[in-house]
C-alpha cells in the first residue's frame, strides 16, 4: 500500500503531517521518537537550545553560528477557506443492519472525530527571528519581529555575507486566503551591526501571477545559499521552484521547476505529471524542494521532501537550462543538504519510518553511486545541516513544535565532531 501520496502543497503541510503522526502515536501510549529532546545521538553535543521552530544553521569564519527560527505565529487568527463538500453516498446496509436515511453517508471503518480533537486555529504574527551563538556559547537574538505562522512557517533559509546575513522567509497566506504579512515570501538582508532587516526581493507574487509548476498556487520560500557567482539561490517549497536572486539589486530569475519524486519502481515525473493512482484518486505527487547548498564548483544541490513516503525524497543538481539531474534517490523526507570539507555530500532526513509511524531523523552521507549511509542517527525532527572547516557537523534538532508555544521552546543545534574531517 502506498502511503502519503497525496499532494504536499507546502512544507508546512508536510511537517504538520509528520508531527501529527507523532502526537497520535503519543496519545496511544507508544514511544514518540522525535517529539522532544531526549538522549543525544552518539558523538553529539548541544550548542544552542531554547529555539522556536529552528530551521537552518550557518557557521561564520570566526565560528559564530547563525540560526533561523520560524517562530510560533502570533495574535492574529486566520481561518482557512472552507473545503468543498464531497458528495454524500449512502452505504449499502448489511443483512440485519438498519438502513441509513436517504443520502446519509456511512463509510465503513470511519468514525466521527472525538470532541476536543479539532486542530488548533492557525495564527500568525511576527515571532520569527534570527539567533546567533558566539564561539564561547553566548546565545543572542540578532533580529526579531519577522513574519511567522504557528504551523512552522517563517524565517527559514540562510546565507552569510560580509557583515550581513540573508534569510528567506516563507509564507502561508495564499492557502489561507489572506493578505500576506509584511516581508512574507521575501529575501531579507539582516545588518549584523544594527539587527535591522531590509527586504531584498519579494518572490511570492511571482508564484501567484505565474504558477510555474502548474499545480496549486502556494508560495513558501525555504532553503537558500550564496553561490560563487554572487547570486543567492532559494527554493520555493510550495511552488516547487528554484530561483536565483541578485542580493545587490533584488533582481531575480526562475532557474527551473523541480521535478517530482521517483517512487520505487517508477520513473521521475514533473510536478504537473498525471497523478499516480492510489486509494486517494486525484492526489498529485509534488517534490517540495527544501534544503539547498551551492558547491565551490557552482553546482546547486537541491533536496526534496518528496511525498512523505519512504524512499520518495531525492537529491538533484540544477542545470543551466532549467532541468535537474538526479544525484541520489530513495531517501525519506529530505530536509537539509550540505557539502562537507571532505568533498562528500550529506543529507538530513527529518524523520525515518518504522512501520506506519515516523521515527527520529538522521544524517546520511551520499556516495558517488547515489547510495547512502547513516553517519548520525536518532536526531529528533532533524532539519538543516552545515559544516565548519574542521568537518564538524552542525544539525538542527527538535525543529517542529506546532500550535501554541510550549512552556519551554525546545529547538536545538547539535554539534557532531569529525563527521566530515
Amino acid at each position: 500500500m502506498r502511503r502519503f501520496l497525496r499532494a504536499v502543497p507546502a512544507i508546512t503541510v508536510g511537517l504538520s503531517m509528520v508531527a501529527t503522526s507523532v502526537v497520535a502515536t503519543s496519545a496511544q501510549g507508544d514511544a514518540t521518537p522525535g517529539a522532544s529532546p531526549g538522549a543525544l545521538p552518539a558523538g553529539c553535543d548541544v550548542v544552542a537550545e531554547g529555539l522556536i521552530n529552528p530551521r537552518y544553521v550557518a557557521v561564520a569564519d570566526d565560528g559564530t553560528l547563525y540560526i533561523t527560527e520560524a517562530g510560533n505565529g502570533g495574535d492574529e487568527t486566520v481561518a482557512p477557506p472552507e473545503p468543498e463538500e464531497a458528495p454524500q453516498v449512502a452505504a449499502t446496509p448489511k443483512d440485519g443492519e438498519a438502513t441509513p436515511e436517504d443520502g446519509e453517508a456511512t463509510p465503513e471503518g470511519e468514525e466521527g472525530a472525538a470532541e476536543g480533537d479539532e486542530a488548533p486555529p492557525v495564527t500568525r504574527g511576527f515571532t520569527g527571528q534570527l539567533t546567533a551563538v558566539s564561539p564561547d556559547g553566548e546565545q543572542t537574538v540578532v533580529a526579531d519581529g519577522l513574519p511567522s505562522y504557528n504551523e512552522g512557517v517563517g524565517p527559514t533559509g540562510i546565507a552569510l555575507g560580509e557583515g550581513v546575513v540573508w534569510i528567506s522567509v516563507g509564507g502561508a497566506a495564499a492557502t489561507l486566503g489572506a493578505d500576506p504579512l509584511e516581508n512574507e515570501n521575501s529575501i531579507l538582508a539582516v545588518d549584523l551591526a544594527t539587527g535591522e532587516a531590509a527586504q531584498v526581493a519579494e518572490l511570492g507574487s511571482f508564484e501567484l501571477e505565474n504558477n510555474p509548476d502548474g499545480t496549486d498556487v502556494n508560495p513558501n520560500l525555504y532553503g537558500m545559499d550564496l553561490g560563487a557567482d554572487g547570486l543567492l539561490y532559494v527554493n520555493d517549497a510550495g511552488g516547487n521552484t528554484l530561483y536565483s536572486v541578485d542580493p545587490a539589486t533584488g533582481e531575480f530569475a526562475l532557474v527551473g521547476v523541480v521535478p517530482g519524486p521517483a517512487l520505487p519502481g517508477e520513473a521521475a515525473q514533473p510536478a504537473d505529471a498525471t497523478p499516480v493512482a492510489d486509494e486517494e484518486p486525484g492526489g498529485e505527487i509534488q517534490p517540495v524542494p527544501t534544503g539547498l547548498d551551492v558547491g565551490a564548483d557552482g553546482n546547486v544541490y537541491v533536496v526534496t521532501l518528496g511525498a512523505l513516503a519512504p524512499e520518495a525524497s531525492t537529491v538533484l543538481i540544477a542545470q543551466a537550462d532549467g532541468t535537474f539531474v538526479d544525484v541520489a534517490t530513495g531517501l525519506t523526507v529530505g530536509i537539509g543538504v550540505a557539502l562537507g570539507p571532505d568533498g562528500e555530500l550529506y543529507v538530513s532526513q527529518l524523520a525515518t519510518f518504522v512501520g506506519e509511524a515516523p521515527g527520529p531523523g538522521n544524517v546520511v552521507r551520499i556516495g558517488e553511486d547515489g547510495s547512502f549511509e547513516t553517519v548520525v542517527d536518532g536526531i529528533p525532527f532533524a532539519h538543516g545541516i552545515t559544516f565548519d572547516d574542521e568537518g564538524n557537523l552542525y544539525v538542527i534538532a527538535s525543529s517542529t513544535a506546532f500550535g501554541p508555544p510550549p512552556a519551554e521552546p525546545n529547538g536545538q543545534v547539535l554539534r557532531c565532531d569529525g563527521i566530515a574531517a
